[in-house]
């Protein structure tokens, strides 16, 4: 035994470098594995905890009826209806929430002030404590209320409604379930009771200002939705099905952080396998010395075992600890707007330190398999036989028009096929990671998808809150406002003509299926301007499309005759045609241009486009935009990019963007980190070839630069194949989710060339050399005398 710990304690001094390296793969692994599986585990399970630790219900109704007793009889009556939960609020829009006298934050649909005493689901605050009171005078805000704002707890923020107004103080983000995602737009504020009974007791606010959120529970999902549908004076009418959907980004970015979890792992345990090879296979002398000395070769297998336990014990100890920040700031893109997290973190974490070191000992194992092969002579030709049946490389120097060095990195890395295999497949899947999500975010923010918001293409689009508040209370009708548009626009020396789609909710029932999805609107376009997937565009003011989504719920096809209910008028309208959308989450339908819609049943509009009478061309159209901003004082002028990222959520390019940058950077350093491992396990493994070439006469430096060549090659061959996958990759990953969306035949995606195929390369490429070049340094200590050492 004295004799096994000498050697092993001698073995851990004398191969200090290699053994170094391989801890940190060890720690590496450990902490990928460890972080990575908890954040699986919080992702898969994440909507489905969250929704349940917030006391989520069924379906979800925003009232602004001034009677709310009246819908509660209603509720109540209702055959599909278990039990409902009520939470009194008040309506306020983005006009009433100020900072320093100027307006706070833009948001399209009108904000919900409650107080924090009639919650009737779990709040969590950053923390993901549950909010159980606030103090005076301050209050927690939600949803996108916060998207592009620098607010910092003990700020103070200004809320008036009717005619009474608030100095409250930023208590922190709230998290919301019901109305916290990115793709909602009806931020909350959760105060103080007697704040919000202070605002109550304004008499406009209770002529005015009033609403209700009803949460409500049903057996069966499908014919509560079917009850519903009827409940008048809504905002928002949806079972928890859409809810869920709302929060498609954020399952988004979650399911991409899934996958590089998932991606690190690999990484980190096709690195160990190669490092623990690499490294018995370089003990053949000491394994042939142990062998002519008369120890066994379970005896030797043995002592292998015990060295790469006690470097798997400490680097899994230490990765464990490291994995639990690391873990956190790859889900702190999407856990700041959901409760994120497992109950069992740690055990999970101890069980993946340990998986670490069963799967290091597996290894380990079948590794030296190989020492039963080797005998004591090897010690004596260097682990050689000195006998090669097949060439070792393609390449001869004769036939090859390149310089030595070029030559020499070039053959070794085709005469070496597993070892530079493998970090070319670790950087193509890093590659692939990155451009998959740049072409997500750039697709987000493109025309492409304008066919998918239901629009047609136009010169300029307006999506100014105040001109659509005005229209969504009443204030004016949208021909009206469309008129005052245009008007003012050929006042200014602009002529054009201006249209808006219109949002109508009516009650739509098929066969004893009822529904209430939002029908687009447009008298000024003609139904056939839009794109379909099957069927043809309606013809006739009683012909209508709509979406796969609606017509399943509805069980109706192509051909099928409906009951639509628009302001207290049914008529029956045909199905001619199904059509893809992501407005309102692909619960949408489309009215011929001919039909007469009341102005009172439009309840929003999605912006309003401007096509000037000249038709000028894209340089002059963004000219105009600065125009246009300073006629209406607005900054909410954009062209169809711009009008496309205003649907779908500034917030969720960020957040999309935000993810790409972290994954790069993620990226950079793993590059980096496999760069300086790598370089310096063949160092050590190639040291007396390294010093044959100085005693050739070779320098220093060309030498580096063969060896950093070799790394560069691999990343060539990298870029080459993510660049030939990016497109399928991102396809087969993405295309489900904006299914999901309402996209259910895929989207073309907006593939920006230079950023995806020559910048990104270009960084993995950089940081792949600066970490070889760096580490290629080294080899200056190693001397022409070192020809015949083995370390």
């Amino acid at each position: 035994m004295n004799m096994f710990l000498r050697i092993l304690k001698k073995d851990l001094k004398r191969k200090k470098t290699m053994n170094i390296i391989l801890l940190l793969f060890v720690i590496m692994a450990t902490m990928f594995a460890a972080s990575s599986v908890n954040n699986i585990i919080a992702v898969m399970s994440g909507l489905d905890n969250y929704f349940e630790k917030a006391n989520m219900s069924d379906h979800f109704i925003i009232s602004l009826s001034k009677d709310p007793d009246a819908i509660e009889d209603m509720l109540s009556q209702k055959p599909n209806v278990s039990d409902f939960r009520t939470e009194k609020q008040l309506v306020f829009h983005d006009n009433d929430l100020t900072r320093n006298g100027e307006k706070f934050s833009e948001f399209s649909s009108i904000g919900l002030a409650l107080s924090v005493d009639n919650a009737q689901i779990n709040y969590f605050d950053k923390d993901n404590e549950i909010i159980k009171s606030v103090p005076q005078g301050k209050a927690y805000l939600t949803g996108c209320i916060l998207n592009r704002t620098h607010f910092e707890s003990g700020d103070e923020i200004q809320l008036k409604i009717g005619d009474t107004e608030l100095t409250l103080e930023y208590a922190g983000i709230g998290k919301d379930a019901f109305l916290g995602s990115d793709m909602m737009t009806n931020p909350r504020i959760i105060m103080n009771n007697e704040d919000y009974e202070k605002l109550a007791a304004d008499e406009k606010a209770q002529e005015n200002n009033s609403a209700s959120v009803f949460y409500i529970n049903g057996p069966d999902a499908k014919a509560l939705e079917s009850d519903l549908s009827d409940i008048p004076d809504t905002v928002l009418n949806v079972g928890i099905s859409v809810i869920r959907t709302s929060y498609i980004m954020n399952t988004i970015v979650a399911g991409l952080l899934l996958i590089v979890s998932v991606c690190l792992i690999l990484v980190s345990f096709v690195m160990l396998r190669f490092t623990i090879s690499f490294t018995i296979n370089e003990e053949f002398r000491e394994i042939g010395v142990m062998k002519a000395l008369g120890l066994k070769n379970r005896s030797v297998r043995g002592l292998f075992l015990v060295k790469y336990l006690g470097i798997a014990a400490i680097g899994a100890v230490i990765g464990f600890f490291l994995s639990i920040p690391f873990g956190n700031m790859l889900l702190s893109s999407v856990s700041s707007k959901m409760y994120l997290g497992s109950d069992s973190s740690a055990a999970v974490g101890v069980l993946c330190s340990l998986a670490v070191v069963l799967v290091i000992l597996a290894f380990c194992w079948r590794c030296t398999r190989k020492i039963k092969k080797l005998s004591p002579i090897d010690a004596v030709r260097s682990g050689q036989t000195g006998e090669r049946f097949k060439k070792k490389g393609l390449l001869r120097l004769g036939k090859s028009k390149l310089g030595a060095t070029g030559f020499l990195a070039l053959n070794d890395v085709f005469s070496s096929p597993k070892q530079f295999g493998i970090m070319t497949v670790i950087f193509t899947v890093c590659l692939l990671l990155v451009m998959c999500l740049a072409n997500t975010g750039n697709t987000l923010a493109s025309r492409k998808l304008l066919p998918l918001m239901c629009s047609t293409d136009s010169d300029i689009y307006i999506t100014d809150t105040d001109m659509i508040m005005e229209v969504m209370t009443g204030e004016t009708t949208v021909t009206e406002q469309c008129d005052k548009i245009e008007k003012k626009l050929t006042d200014n020396g602009l002529p054009c003509s201006v249209h808006a789609e219109g949002l109508v909710s009516p009650a739509v029932e098929f066969k004893g299926n009822k529904l209430s999805p939002t029908f687009m609107y447009c008298k000024d376009t003609k139904a056939s301007d839009y794109s379909y997937s099957e069927g043809y565009a309606p013809k006739y003011s009683n012909e209508i499309a709509l979406t796969s989504s609606v017509a399943e719920k509805l069980e109706a096809g192509i051909g099928d005759k409906v009951n639509i209910t628009i302001d207290g008028k049914t008529d029956e309208y045909i199905v001619t045609a199904l059509f893809q959308s992501m407005v309102k989450l692909g619960e949408t339908g489309r009215f011929h241009e001919s039909l007469e819609v009341p102005d009172s049943a439009v309840s929003q509009v999605m912006g309003f486009q401007i096509d000037f009478d000249d038709s000028p061309d894209e340089e002059e159209i963004h000219s105009r935009i600065s125009r246009v901003k300073d006629i209406f004082d607005t900054k909410y002028v954009d062209d169809t990019d711009g009008f496309v990222m205003s649907c779908i959520g500034e917030g969720v390019k960020d957040t999309i963007n935000g993810v790409k940058v972290f994954v790069l950077l993620i990226t950079v350093i793993i590059v980096i980190m496999i760069s300086v491992l790598m370089e310096r396990s063949f160092i050590s493994k190639e040291k007396p070839e390294i010093a044959l070439m100085k005693a050739m006469g070779f320098k220093s430096r060309s030498v580096r630069r063969q060896h950093t060549l070799r790394f560069l090659i691999s990343a060539a061959i990298a870029a080459v194949l993510a660049i030939l996958l990016s497109t399928p990759v991102t396809k087969l990953c993405i295309d489900p989710i904006f299914g999901i969306m309402g996209a259910l035949d895929g989207v073309e995606y907006n593939i920006k060339p230079v950023e995806v195929f020559a910048v990104y390369p270009v960084i993995i490429a950089a940081a792949t050399v600066l970490g070889a070049y760096l580490t290629a340094m080294y080899m200056k200590t190693i001397k022409a005398s070192d020809t015949s050492d083995i370390e």
